[in-house]
């Protein structure tokens, strides 16, 4: 039988790379960027930034960004398409909203889908000016402005994206400018900020709002820049060593972001047996090694405010409720509607479809594990595009023996294009 056993050095974080790609590009000169995640989505923000009219290049293993300063970026030639990915075509749309060009964003038939005036309507409000498909939707054109008016912004809904299109836009402009999150999100940004001295005000307002409040314009000096290991792209290999009998893994230099691994929280409260060492700190980012063997899983109750921090992990969450003893409830699941494909539905599904016992009742799922689903006949998994749906059942799919078939496993590369000789490297058999 299959178990999961050694160690692996995981990908680059998704997040950070996006982010480490247009940071380096708004410095005024050379920047070395280590461990960028090669991936579907960044290669789409790094060749954006190059029809801007940023220099990048790759010697050996390392990316070379040329920075053009905050206010450098050149009209392009051509539209900016962003293929499937929203972290590109939101964080380049607050970038480009402060420079004197104009910008025409298109995306795949995914992206196409997702809403972008909730990050428009801001940028529109300081005084850019943007067409949006049927009001909400790429494709979408701005033009950008350097006289932007430097304003407060109150975000109603939780967006780790909106935040930061907001902050980048900020960098170029004349004056103050201050974002208040009524939910906290991630914080990649502002630790890449604090690591390139870039000089911001953080407020804690209460246990789940914070004020962000920045004075520009900057200038960003150049400084080499390391991307730590993807914890969420870890949570599938984490997940995995937890369901499957006699796994014994270790994943090393993983990001240790506290906004970022609310997952191995919740997978502590269902009896996982992980142990976590934090190594050393890159780039403004704690890493470490994570440890993880087979355990017996009980089902756990999670409630809608760690919602923001578990975004990209409900998927795998829902692949080890399905091995758990008694029922786990998600709550409060409704950005979930708005990923790369309606992860409630997807979810929901698919599980059903195998024959667990799946409740969806608004924007909440209940799952009743069990570990006595057995499969005479192959059962199709539809991922409707989406990466995370893809990698979360073909984990389950270790246990099944590859009855489950994926209908589409072309989009793992989007986020993750190792995903499947990084498995490969950790079976074994028994």
């Amino acid at each position: 039988m299959l178990k999961l056993k050694g160690s692996i050095k995981i990908s680059g974080d998704k997040s950070i790379s996006h982010r480490a790609l247009i940071f380096a590009s708004l410095s005024t000169g050379r920047v070395t960027i280590s461990n960028l995640l090669e991936s579907d989505d960044v290669l789409r923000t790094l060749n954006i930034l190059k029809e801007l009219g940023i220099k990048i290049i790759k010697k050996e293993n390392k990316w070379i960004v040329f920075g053009n300063g905050t206010g450098g970026y050149f009209q392009p030639s051509q539209v900016l398409n962003c293929g499937n990915s929203g972290t590109t075509s939101r964080l380049i749309m607050g970038a480009v909203s402060s420079n004197p060009i104009s910008c025409t964003f298109i995306g795949d038939k995914s992206l196409s889908k997702r809403s972008m005036s909730r990050l428009s309507t801001y940028l529109e409000r300081m005084g850019a000016e943007i067409t949006l498909t049927n009001k909400d939707f790429l494709p979408l054109y701005i033009t950008g402005n350097t006289n932007l008016l430097p304003m407060e912004h109150i975000m109603q809904k939780a967006s780790a994206q909106v935040k930061t299109a907001l902050i980048l836009s900020a960098l170029n402009l004349r004056g103050k400018t201050k974002i208040i999150e009524k939910k906290n999100t991630r914080d990649h940004t502002e630790r890449l900020m604090k690591y390139l001295k870039i000089k911001y005000k953080k407020k804690i307002l209460n246990t789940n709002s914070t004020s962000i409040e920045l004075n520009g314009p900057y200038e960003i000096k150049p400084k080499n820049i390391s991307v730590a290991s993807d914890p969420s792209s870890a949570a599938f290999f984490i997940v995995g060593a937890l369901i499957i009998p006699k796994s014994n893994i270790t994943l090393k230099n993983i990001a240790l972001n506290k906004t970022r691994i609310a997952f191995i929280d919740v997978l502590k409260k269902m009896g996982g047996k992980i142990r976590i060492k934090k190594t050393k700190t890159i780039s403004g980012e704690e890493v470490g090694d994570i440890k993880v063997s087979y355990s017996l899983l009980h089902g756990v109750k999670i409630e809608s405010k760690y919602s923001p921090y578990l975004i990209d992990e409900y998927p795998i969450l829902s692949i080890a409720a399905s091995q758990a003893r008694g029922f786990t409830i998600m709550e409060g699941l409704s950005e979930l509607r708005h990923k790369e494909s309606d992860r409630i539905k997807s979810i929901t599904i698919n599980l059903s479809k195998v024959g667990f016992n799946v409740i969806q009742k608004k924007d909440n799922i209940k799952i009743e594990g069990t570990k006595r689903i057995e499969l005479k006949y192959q059962k199709k998994i539809k991922t409707y595009g989406d990466h995370r749906i893809a990698m979360s059942f073909s984990i389950l799919n270790l246990l099944y023996k590859d009855k489950l078939i994926i209908d589409d496993e072309s989009c793992i590369s989007i986020s993750y294009p190792d995903f499947k000789k990084h498995l490969k490297k950790l079976s074994a058999f028994y």
